[in-house]
């Protein structure tokens, strides 16, 4: 294949998706109203020939000989040549997979497989063979299938291709294109939403600074109206008042009395110089002032202007939901024939948009719902028709948006959650205790375990306990929630809450213990002011409802907060939406509420369900984002069980220096060792840990072997030789898991190897077995 411009390639790739919705949606139109093939025929077929001239414009042959086949099968259908039966809609349905197949492959460089083009050209043989193809066959219901009249045209007239007879062309505005639009790469979009979010961390920080600001304002204002009243009261004492006595030799007012000439001495000077600098000082604080406010009105305009572009942004990422609600229609049709249950989807809220990462990222857990409706929901027709069902089961779509959040909702007219099922097959896993009392919404809860399944048997489209714990992993992923409501004998209804978007994020900042935490505001209902108790409750009695309560600080294992003196102590609850259950997390301040940029954990800290991600500060700080949705998990509420971590004395904590040139292994690494008692201090290469040692005393080393200006090997070498290695146990911490390495690092005085990533356990315990018997410094 020759070589092609990228861009044109590129653009290929971003119209076929089009013409594949516009093709699978009228095969399945006309599947279920024959009556439509006169409506959207036309539409079909000018999908396909596009799809087949753009694939061989790009040297795509495959593609375009597929798309070929297709345009014939429709213009045979449009003619009148071939009756559309259930055979013929199948096979165009499989070659138009063939095609999305191809195209996956070319997107990813990959080769297309041998073969296609003949099994696809065979099938269409036994088809055409097959009897009843004729024309004017009936499709079912008795109803024939008229072809669309279709205009004769001369080989002169538009719309004439050789011997194939075409549909017109679509009228194009005048001047090509529609006026004012252009084709724009996702990854220019998404380029650009980052360079947005980078933007409203540097606004949040002005915002912070501007705080600062005004406070340091506040203070020079105090400051300057004492100074300028203590001024003035000496003014009052001092300005005018009589000189204890009179320069000698001052010949030409001697004649003159004290009232009727005034005389100056040194101390009536000094008052009327301070008179004239405090007024300076006043004018300079009342100009300081002006300056002040109209910078807070522009800082303030320049916040409205980053959330009115995040608005437009968000605006040009976002796509109908409705193509997304279609895409199911195709897999409940397959779905209903596997499973011999008839059923329908409805759709709702369709022109609702959503942001396209969202959009992606719903596709999955959609789909585990569909399968989990159609496998445990439905009843068999004949059960449904002795229930007084409709024969027919109906899967509901919907969307709409509420404020800051997309709900979207699946909801299906079934026999709803067995709970009785639940709870026997939760009996089976050891889930729950056999004569253990337990609710039905914690019942519920178990469907999100993974492995576990209600179904007897495992089949292809359930029985092996991953759909709903996937489901819940991708939710937490893209920063929703998930609520489920059953009705038994009537139906489930499943709703997901999703935030309008996941560049830029609005959040709550708050502290547990010493460390500060963010979580999205749309996972939370209310944040409750609770009074301070050494005992933190475990249940939360709220609006009538008992919330059950989660200690963050149990849960990571932090130490109390340090109050300041005269503080007065109290914490906060921050009642949020958990798997279709109010939860309350207890924490120990609420700092603010803030725009930010949640970036995620790269693999290197994938793993930790109770967090999303991290999030940087306005201050440049590093923030951990609190993901509320596996907190109920019985495995997680077992470590809450464990006391609270004391809080080490700083007389008693040894002390260990961290050297890594990473912030988030330097964070990690600090959080994790404080939890466990041991004072911190942290350095971002070899000289700066040199530096450090010099200024204080350490315990233990922990380092890095690549870092900037003087690496780990270098250190250790420095080490050894100011005889430091032999009272300071030094290990070594690296991604690098060769044996050459190990042993270098060794061979220059290391005490120990670790690699990353690392066990929180095993770096503890390593820690801890090279300081026993170690003497505080």
């Amino acid at each position: 294949m020759g070589t092609l411009p990228h861009g044109a390639i590129t653009f290929f790739f971003e119209e076929a998706d089009e013409h594949f919705t516009a093709l699978e949606m009228g095969l399945l139109r006309i599947e279920q109203s024959p009556e439509a093939v006169a409506e959207v025929i036309d539409e079909m077929f000018r999908a396909a020939h596009t799809l087949k001239g753009s694939a061989g414009l790009v040297k795509l042959t495959t593609i375009s000989q597929i798309g070929h086949r297709l345009e014939d099968c429709m213009e045979a259908i449009r003619d009148g040549k071939v009756t559309v039966s259930r055979q013929r809609i199948d096979f165009m349905l499989f070659a138009l997979d063939r095609i999305r197949e191809l195209t996956r492959l070319a997107m990813a460089g990959e080769a297309e497989p041998e073969g296609v083009l003949p099994q696809i050209d065979s099938l269409l043989a036994a088809i055409d063979q097959t009897p009843g193809s004729a024309p004017a066959a009936e499709m079912p219901g008795g109803k024939p299938v008229p072809p669309p009249p279709v205009e004769e045209r001369r080989a002169d007239q538009p719309g004439f291709a050789g011997l194939e007879r075409r549909t017109p062309p679509r009228e194009e505005p005048p001047g090509g294109a529609p006026a004012g639009v252009i084709r724009l790469g996702t990854d220019k979009l998404e380029s650009m939403m980052n360079l947005l979010g980078e933007i409203t961390v540097a606004k949040t920080h002005l915002v912070n600074q501007l705080t600062v600001m005004q406070r340091m304002k506040e203070e020079i204002e105090f400051a300057g109206q004492r100074l300028l009243r203590e001024v003035g009261s000496f003014a009052d004492r001092y300005a005018y008042a009589m000189p204890e006595r009179i320069v000698a030799g001052d010949s030409l007012v001697h004649d003159f009395d004290e009232l009727e000439f005034d005389r100056y001495d040194e101390l009536n000077l000094f008052s009327r110089k301070l008179q004239e600098i405090t007024s300076d000082i006043g004018e300079g604080l009342r100009g300081l002032s002006g300056f002040l406010g109209g910078f807070t009105g522009e800082v303030e305009g320049l916040d409205r202007m980053v959330v009115n572009m995040k608005e437009r942004l968000s605006d040009a990422r976002t796509v109908r939901v409705e193509s997304l609600f279609q895409r199911f229609t195709r897999t409940i049709r397959e779905l209903s024939r596997e499973s011999g249950k008839p059923l329908q989807l409805l759709v709702f809220g369709g022109d609702t948009a959503i942001d396209r990462v969202v959009f992606d990222g719903l596709y999955d857990p959609l789909l585990h719902i569909v399968r989990n409706c159609v496998a445990h929901g439905f009843e068999p027709a004949e059960e449904r028709l002795r229930r007084g069902k409709p024969e027919v089961g109906s899967i509901w779509m919907s969307a709409r948006r509420k404020g800051n959040t997309i709900e979207i909702e699946i909801k299906d007219d079934g026999r709803g959650i067995q709970l009785d099922k639940v709870r026997r097959r939760a009996v089976e896993k050891g889930f729950i205790a056999a004569d253990g009392t337990i609710d039905d919404s914690e019942l519920m809860q178990m469907i999100f375990r993974p492995g576990f399944s209600t179904a007897e048997t495992a089949d292809a489209t359930s029985g092996r306990g991953v759909g709903m714990n996937v489901v819940m992993d991708r939710l937490s992923a893209l920063n929703g929630t998930i609520n489920i409501l059953s009705d038994p004998g009537h139906g489930t209804s499943i709703r997901l809450t999703l935030p309008l978007s996941l560049i830029i994020i609005n959040v709550i900042q708050f502290r547990c213990g010493n460390q500060p935490f963010v979580i999205p505001t749309n996972l939370v209902e209310e944040i409750v002011l609770l009074p301070f108790a050494e005992d933190p409750p475990t249940e939360l009695s709220h609006r009538e409802l008992t919330i059950p309560v989660i200690h963050l600080q149990n849960v990571f294992r932090l130490p109390p907060a340090t109050a300041e003196p005269g503080q007065t102590q109290q914490r906060f609850a921050i009642v949020v939406q958990a798997s279709g259950r109010n939860l309350a997390l207890l924490v120990d301040a609420i700092i603010s509420q803030e725009d930010t940029v949640i970036k995620p954990f790269g693999p290197f800290l994938q793993g930790m369900p109770h967090l999303a991600g991290s999030s940087i500060a306005g201050d440049g700080s590093l923030r951990l984002v609190v993901n509320p949705a596996r907190l109920l998990d019985q495995e997680t509420l077992s470590a809450t069980d464990a006391a609270p971590v004391a809080a080490p004395s700083m007389d008693e904590a040894l002390r260990i220096l961290v050297v890594d040139d990473s912030l988030s292994v330097r964070k990690f690494a600090s959080m994790v060792l404080r939890a466990h008692g041991f004072e911190v201090v942290t350095a971002t290469q070899g000289l700066e840990a040199l530096a450090e040692l010099e200024k204080i005393p350490v315990d233990l080393i922990l380092t890095d072997l690549e870092m900037p200006l003087m690496h780990g090997y270098e250190l250790l070498g420095e080490l050894g030789r100011r005889n430091l290695l032999e009272s300071i146990p030094t290990l070594v911490l690296s991604s690098r898991a060769g044996q050459a390495h190990r042993d270098k690092a060794l061979a220059l005085g290391a005490r120990d190897y670790l690699v990353k990533p690392f066990e929180e356990e095993n770096l503890v315990a390593t820690v801890r077995r090279h300081l026993a018997g170690a003497t505080v410094h």
